[in-house]
């Protein structure tokens, strides 16, 4: 059967930086109807399966309820934590979902990719930094995912490689593999506390596949400094300190900070680079991992992410196709007799 699947992070768009920053609050009546209209559209283009990933907030139950459509709410754990996207991600993998839908920002992201390494994603802007997911309304996007999950527009004409960024921590006699879309920071603290990496004072290093000078967060450090395309292979280096270059930068939205820069070196598709001694490592803006003294952390840019779902070109090839075109009443009841 020809399936969509949509997640949406209740937790995305809601954290601490609205306290102290002007970042917009992303309502879950907001999200609701992102959802419902995503519904809405999956099965008019032709979705025979809609599965929608439960959450605390009962999001996804409020944007299915009165809609005559073919949805299925999956029975899985619900924590409240980032585990539910990771979850759900690896859930909708194993039901051969043909087309993902995820609501939120970078981490949301991340985490579909920690979940569905190799997802057909459609992700939809919700969170705070979205240097990732695009804005999309759900419309769009939910028939874009039907029209791919059914084959009338094939993954190999609309899907695109993401780049991600491999890390590899080896700290005493423990190694851990894991990954960011966008950007790994270090950050000197003694603990993870909030998530959201706030003081500019405690930036070490930076690495982004996706540095563009309309970035905000993290990657727009390096964005305002050697751009790089999510279309372009690598990424770029910035070490934070004493230097001779100062530049302003949005570390969130609305709220600018000058850093200081003694680095900034363009990173090459595969090149490995080796970071030592105690950090706490941000995978794309959100803090995550402790890493000790006598920790070594290697890092390296792949076009290994999940395929993203140009949205744009996926209703063009349908339009061009003839997708939205209903059949006639001529056609619907044949020819009136003797024509």
């Amino acid at each position: 059967m020809s399936t969509v699947g949509i997640i949406v992070n209740p937790n995305a768009g809601k954290d601490i930086r609205r306290l102290v920053t002007p970042a917009t609050h992303t309502s879950d009546v907001t999200k609701v109807g992102i959802v419902r209209r995503a519904i809405v559209a999956a099965a008019e283009s032709g979705a025979e399966r809609i599965l929608l990933a439960p959450d605390r907030h009962h999001l996804a139950e409020r944007a299915a309820d009165g809609i005559d459509a073919p949805v299925e709410i999956v029975d899985e754990p619900v924590t409240g934590s980032r585990f539910d996207t990771i979850a759900a991600a690896r859930r909708f993998w194993k039901e051969q979902v043909g087309a993902l839908i995820a609501l939120g920002g970078d981490g949301t992201s991340r985490d579909v990719a920690l979940g569905w390494p190799d997802a057909p994603l459609i992700a939809v802007s919700t969170g705070t930094n979205n240097v990732y997911p695009t804005a999309i309304d759900g419309t769009s996007a939910g028939a874009a995912a039907a029209f791919v999950a059914t084959g009338a527009v094939s993954l190999e004409e609309v899907g695109r490689r993401s780049k991600r960024i491999v890390v590899r921590i080896d700290d005493g006699a423990t190694s851990i593999d894991d990954v960011a879309l966008v950007d790994l920071a270090f950050v000197d603290t003694d603990f993870i506390g909030a998530r959201a990496v706030r003081d500019p004072h405690t930036l070490r290093k930076v690495v982004a596949a996706i540095a563009t000078p309309t970035s905000t967060g993290l990657s727009s450090i390096a964005g305002r400094l050697h751009p790089v395309d999510r279309n372009e292979s690598g990424g770029v280096l910035v070490s934070l300190g004493d230097g001779g270059r100062a530049v302003r930068v949005p570390l969130a939205p609305g709220s600018f900070t000058t850093m200081r820069v003694s680095e900034v070196r363009p990173l090459a598709e595969g090149e490995e680079i080796v970071v030592t001694g105690r950090t706490i490592l941000a995978f794309d803006g959100e803090r995550d991992r402790t890493v000790s003294d006598e920790g070594r952390v290697t890092i390296r840019i792949e076009s290994s992410g999940p395929l993203l779902v140009d949205v744009d070109r996926t209703l063009l090839l349908a339009a061009e196709r003839r997708l939205f075109d209903t059949p006639s009443e001529t056609q619907k009841h044949g020819a009136p007799h003797g024509h």
